[in-house]
């Protein structure tokens, strides 16, 4: 179950800029340190709690507890919690990193989606988007923002950098 566990770790927590991310992360193997883990094989779930830090290549996790369990037939599914959630990836073929910051950071490996709830905030680069939830679904590459929690106000801020054009710079 151990080998399982890291495996569907692997694919936990993929950064929301995952076709940005760095590929050859992919072929690393996975590092996980806790304070405690618990496994239970008949349930397919695997529980790390306390300063659990995960790396796998240039990607690294952190948080205060993480499950991960699989379905019947066979996706990951994960849960990462803490104050906050911080994951961080280098950018492929780039120097830079994407970096993310959440209170709670869920994956569906099914869906292929990616959620970040409470003080979500995404960063790459300079550009960067913030509100109460972030959902990134990556089969179709579409984000939703929020800017309050359930229904209260609140509002969602990004940053954006203009585009430049190429023949234009000198």
């Amino acid at each position: 179950m151990k080998r399982r566990a890291e495996a569907l770790l692997c694919c936990l927590l993929t950064l929301p800029m995952a076709a940005l991310a760095e590929r050859a992360d992919r072929d690393q193997p996975v590092h996980i340190e806790a304070d405690r883990v618990v496994i239970e094989d008949a349930r397919r779930l695997a529980t790390y709690e306390g300063n659990v830090v995960l790396t796998q290549g240039t990607l690294r996790i952190a948080a205060q507890r993480v499950e991960v369990r699989q379905d019947d037939a066979g996706f990951a599914h994960g849960d990462a919690r803490g104050n906050p959630v911080h994951f961080r990836q280098r950018m492929e073929g780039r120097s830079d990193y994407a970096e993310g910051w959440a209170e709670r950071v869920e994956y569906d490996g099914r869906a292929n989606v990616i959620r970040l709830t409470g003080k979500a905030r995404l960063k790459r680069g300079e550009e960067e988007l913030r509100g109460h939830l972030i959902v990134y679904d990556r089969a179709s590459e579409f984000y939703r923002a929020e800017g309050g929690a359930a229904g209260a106000p609140g509002r969602v801020r990004a940053v954006i950098l203009p585009k430049r054009d190429a023949a234009a710079q000198p």
